[in-house]
């Protein structure tokens, strides 16, 4: 049955709050119900709240695996087949990141997720090396996409994408309204918030205890640490987190709140964000303007990728506390030219820690040569080189956005601020520069012209 309610919304049109019908629709055993708000005294007749309620069923159970009859089961028990055109294209979306991500984004783990339904049923121990074979196997399996919405794929490869029915349910509602003409309308189900409307009205609410702002796509949210890795509504695994797609065994390295133009890659990419270090995940989302991610470690610690706030927040480029960076390295024409590590961070005038903005390079002996970094920041932080630091890249230039809060989410403020930059070169030389500066002082874009491992250095107000 789909309740309706007759709400305030607080979405914004212009500066005033309009009125909004909520509908509340049932979801399957365990999951939590969808809410759809359409905006502007927009309204759903009958017919149209019975097929969206028969849309999400549907979703739900055509990705069951547990039911013989689904979609999903009937091609995994023969490794081919036809699929509903909405789920083919789901397994190519979903096929599209497995090689992006080298395997680290899957939907192909059926059998590595059946193997920890069966331990946490008391079928068998678990075991770690089972766990690796299985996600290997799924990992190098062959898969083809046939005519006619037709995919054929060699054993034991198993889809699983259970992970993913509220996320594929509501991206089918959201279609299912758009082909209606309703122009501004969001949903609500499960850490999943999408927002829809051609009418200049955003969604504000609160996403992992802080404000956010949406105008159009989803925002996903994943707290892993009290998540149990399988849970069907009846028993649960007493282990926590998310099951890296990699190697089978779960990780629960960060909250992480994502964005992205649509529900499902919202929802996959905060899954990959969970189980991996930031800066993979970061650089993942910052080679798309239209993805944004932010993760937060147990210490409450914050990392966001470059264009999060634009994505989350009211502030324009126009705002004096969201700058850029720009670091360019120099190219030494040598035979065996290491990327250099290299770390960003801004503090006080007291050289207290404010912000880390970036940290290239995972080996702690090499870190350790970035030397006034590591005797400020690394030294005490380990949480920071485990989760922050990401791959050398040999000389590609560096591209920051700060929006001017801490390392925890809060103003930093502080009026005067200086940011370091140090970089360190295996079998090469450390340079190291720091510039003094405040907003009021970014009127106009600062230039450092550096020497040896730094080329120049920029600052700017994002204007």
């Amino acid at each position: 049955m789909v309740a309706r309610i007759l709400i305030g919304l607080t979405v914004c049109i212009a500066s005033h709050f309009v009125n909004a019908n909520s509908y509340v629709f049932p979801a399957p055993a365990g999951g939590a119900n969808p809410v759809v708000t359409l905006h502007d005294e927009q309204s759903l007749s009958g017919l149209q709240r019975k097929n969206i309620e028969v849309l999400i069923k549907d979703t739900y159970h055509t990705l069951d695996s547990a039911n013989k009859t689904s979609a999903l089961s009937l091609i995994n028990e023969s490794y081919e087949g036809k699929l509903p055109a909405w789920l083919y294209n789901a397994i190519q979306r979903c096929e599209k990141w497995f090689k992006k991500t080298e395997g680290n984004i899957s939907c192909r783990n059926g059998a590595l997720y059946n193997y920890w339904g069966e331990y946490v049923r008391g079928t068998h121990d678990l075991s770690r090396r089972e766990v690796r074979r299985l996600a290997r196997a799924a990992r190098i399996a062959e898969v083809k996409f046939t005519d006619n919405f037709g995919i054929k794929f060699s054993p034991p490869l198993q889809w699983d994408l259970s992970e993913y029915a509220a996320s594929l349910a509501i991206e089918r509602v959201v279609d299912y309204l758009t082909s209606l003409n309703f122009t501004s309308f969001h949903i609500s189900a499960q850490g999943l918030e999408t927002h829809v409307s051609n009418e200049g009205i955003s969604w504000h609410g609160d996403i992992a205890q802080e404000p956010a702002v949406q105008k159009n796509g989803t925002i996903a949210y994943i707290q892993p640490w009290q998540r149990p890795v399988i849970s069907n509504g009846k028993i649960a695994s007493v282990e926590k987190g998310v099951l890296s797609q990699s190697d089978g065994w779960p990780s629960a390295k960060f909250q992480a709140v994502s964005v992205a133009p649509n529900a499902f890659d919202a929802m996959l990419i905060a899954h990959f964000a969970v189980s991996k270090p930031a800066q993979h995940a970061l650089d993942l989302v910052n080679t798309n303007a239209l993805t944004a991610l932010k993760l937060i470690d147990e210490n409450g610690r914050v990392f966001t990728s470059d264009s999060y706030t634009s994505h989350t927040s009211q502030l324009s480029k126009d705002d004096p506390y969201l700058m850029s960076v720009d670091i360019v390295l120099p190219l030494f024409n040598i035979a065996d030219y290491r990327g250099p590590y290299v770390s960003v961070w801004i503090s006080d005038e007291k050289n207290h820690l404010i912000k880390s903005l970036a940290l290239r390079g995972t080996s702690e002996r090499w870190l350790s040569e970035l030397r006034t970094w590591w005797r400020r920041v690394g030294r005490q932080n380990e949480g920071l080189v485990d989760g922050f630091a990401g791959a050398t890249k040999k000389n590609a230039p560096l591209h920051i956005e700060w929006d001017g809060l801490d390392d925890f989410g809060k103003n930093s403020n502080a009026q005067s601020l200086i940011l370091h930059i140090e970089v360190a070169r295996e079998h090469g030389g450390r340079s190291y520069e720091k510039i003094p500066f405040t907003f009021d002082s970014l009127t106009s874009p600062i230039t450092v012209t550096g020497a040896d491992e730094i080329a120049s250095i920029t600052l700017s107000l994002m204007n």
